[in-house]
């Protein structure tokens, strides 16, 4: 006859083996419709977006969308990308990846292609690059944090510039909704002219009317308020120029204050902007003209150290009229 194990240790280890099992399988089966979930809500977000840029009047249109990076990431590959403003500012990608951690929604990275399209009003624009990156850190949907860098990014067509070490990061000022700094760097810039510059720097902070989102957003979109420019360099073999200073913005965009303007071997700039066609040939002249008198008064003719004042939107450097300046305004 067969002898009955009847071992109550044995019995006991048995019973603790099938709960453990029971409980793993539990917990992956629901892990993974968490994770099913979390896909279904990224979705959503990412069709959301794309259905109120439309309602503002753009087009927004991707081929594809797919999703992987189970068990832990949730990981969205948009195919066929495009995206227009109403005023016309195009822009194509063959694909963008979206990375978030499955247990983190407040924290998303975007990798952009090696090659997309960029078309402004004046043309169409190839942009090529190697590890363009974004990254996101919000509360809810209000920004706290941004980060952007790319190894090398370079532009030709219409607009022609090659950088590399790219880097910009957004911050919102602790206990304030609504004050951010900026700031932004390249360890080397060429442009049209071939010329490398060894410093590009911005240093800025500034105030929005309404918080930063992520997202779909209803109502008004941020508009500034107020730039507080703490410095904006750039340098390129001997010539240099650095921009400081507080302007107001109203609710037209236009700018409205004072910032200090050096410019170190300030003709040669004007040269080079003349011929990469930035500087109309009649503008240039009088430029030239007119500073090259203020300089020769200061006693440094190749230096110039000037106020640029913004009244209402119109630009004056020094004593020299130089019409509407740009608005800021975002989009």
């Amino acid at each position: 006859m067969w002898a009955v194990n009847t071992n109550p240790v044995r019995q006991k280890r048995g019973r603790k083996v099938k709960k453990l099992l029971t409980a793993v399988i539990v917990a992956a089966l629901a892990w993974s419709g968490f994770w099913f979930v979390s896909v279904h809500f990224e979705r959503k977000a990412i069709d959301g977006w794309i259905e109120a840029r439309r309602a503002e009047g753009w087009t927004a249109s991707y081929e594809d969308l797919s999703f992987q990076g189970f068990p832990n990431r949730v990981d969205a590959r948009l195919s066929g990308l495009v995206l227009e403003s109403p005023e016309g500012l195009r822009w194509e990608a063959p694909f963008v990846d979206i990375y978030r951690l499955v247990y983190n929604f407040g924290h998303e990275i975007l990798a952009f292609p090696p090659q997309m399209t960029l078309t402004t009003e004046l043309g169409e624009t190839q942009v090529a690059s190697d590890g363009m990156r974004a990254s996101f850190v919000h509360e809810g949907d209000i920004v706290v944090r941004a980060n952007f860098e790319s190894q090398t990014l370079n532009l030709t067509g219409a607009t022609t510039a090659a950088l590399a070490g790219l880097t910009a990061a957004l911050t919102r000022d602790e206990g304030q909704d609504t004050s951010y700094r900026i700031a932004v760097g390249a360890d080397a810039i060429a442009g049209s002219g071939g010329r490398v510059a060894d410093a590009i720097r911005l240093d800025a902070g500034f105030d929005t009317d309404l918080p930063l989102r992520v997202g779909r957003q209803a109502g008004p979109h941020p508009q500034p308020l107020r730039v507080d420019l703490r410095l904006a360099e750039y340098k390129v073999d001997d010539l240099q120029l650095k921009v400081a200073g507080d302007v107001d913005v109203d609710d037209d965009g236009k700018l409205d204050g004072q910032v200090t303007v050096k410019a170190v071997n300030w003709r040669e700039m004007i040269d080079l902007a003349r011929q990469s066609g930035q500087l109309p040939e009649g503008m240039a002249k009088a430029l030239e003209d007119g500073l090259g008198l203020v300089a020769g008064l200061s006693g440094n003719r190749d230096t110039l150290d000037l106020p640029l004042t913004l009244d209402r939107g119109i630009a004056r450097l020094g004593p020299i009229p130089l019409g509407e300046a740009p608005r800021l305004r975002f989009p």
